[in-house]
């Protein structure tokens, strides 16, 4: 970290290889199911929390365009941002709010690549903060209140991402729709003001023939969908959203 951004020759070579291999390792560590991570809370053992520390350190060092242009790289940025909403939420939670939407500017720019495994990555990153907002809002929690702040700080997050979510699935490439529907539920629910803020949005961009099939294709949509993450009823909606997007896409203008 603290060497110097080489100003000329092969960047890549010279010092994003080193950090690709020491998160993509990092990577391994951590989301192979190898290790009890509470043990080391349990004995006072700061070697998990400094590691995490270094490697965030270390990803959100490397300027965005740079991870994006460099595939080897971004793969093991953003699995390693995958791995901390999944696994590691609290400790995500207590960032600092800059840092924590500095974290989250970097999940909403992957989402949005042409390579559908950074997308799903960055998918994924997104459902576990959904999923996590949506089942402990309201709970006294740390790691709840933490998120709240955020949040107040940056009150738009959820509606930026569910608008970008639900763009990439009508206009996107088709690649990349089966990657941005996981977290669509989730955030959904988490956030229903955001998906009814889209909703309205998308209704004003159409002409008064469309607003009628448009209208109805979110009515089918929505209909049946319980308020309930379980994979039975995410399988439901993810079928649901196959079809709102086939049905919407013959007429949808931009």
């Amino acid at each position: 970290l603290a060497t110097a951004t080489p100003a000329t020759g092969d960047i890549y070579k010279m010092k994003y290889k080193g950090m690709s291999i020491a998160l993509a390792v990092l990577n391994s560590a951590l989301g192979g199911n190898y290790v009890c991570f509470g043990v080391f809370a349990l004995y006072n053992d700061p070697a998990l929390d400094s590691a995490l520390d270094i490697s965030l350190k270390m990803a959100l060092s490397i300027p965005l365009d740079h991870v994006i242009a460099y595939p080897k790289l971004s793969k093991s940025v953003f699995g390693f941002m995958e791995i901390i909403f999944r696994n590691h939420i609290k400790t995500t939670m207590a960032l600092d709010t800059s840092i924590f939407m500095q974290l989250m500017n970097a999940v909403h720019e992957g989402l949005q690549s042409s390579d559908a495994q950074i997308s799903s990555m960055c998918a994924n990153s997104i459902d576990h903060l959904a999923t996590f907002y949506y089942e402990n809002s309201g709970k006294d929690k740390p790691e709840v209140h933490n998120l709240n702040k955020h949040l107040s700080a940056q009150p738009n997050l959820f509606s930026s991402l569910t608008a970008t979510l639900f763009n990439l699935l009508l206009f996107g490439a088709p690649q990349n729709h089966w990657a941005v529907m996981r977290p669509m539920l989730s955030l959904m629910l988490a956030s229903e003001s955001s998906f009814t803020a889209y909703k309205d949005h998308l209704m004003r961009t159409q002409d008064s023939a469309n607003q009628g099939k448009l209208n109805e294709a979110f009515n089918k949509l929505l209909a049946d969908v319980n308020r309930s993450l379980e994979s039975a009823n995410r399988d439901r909606f993810t079928q649901k959203l196959t079809a709102f997007r086939v049905s919407t896409r013959g007429f949808l203008t931009l």
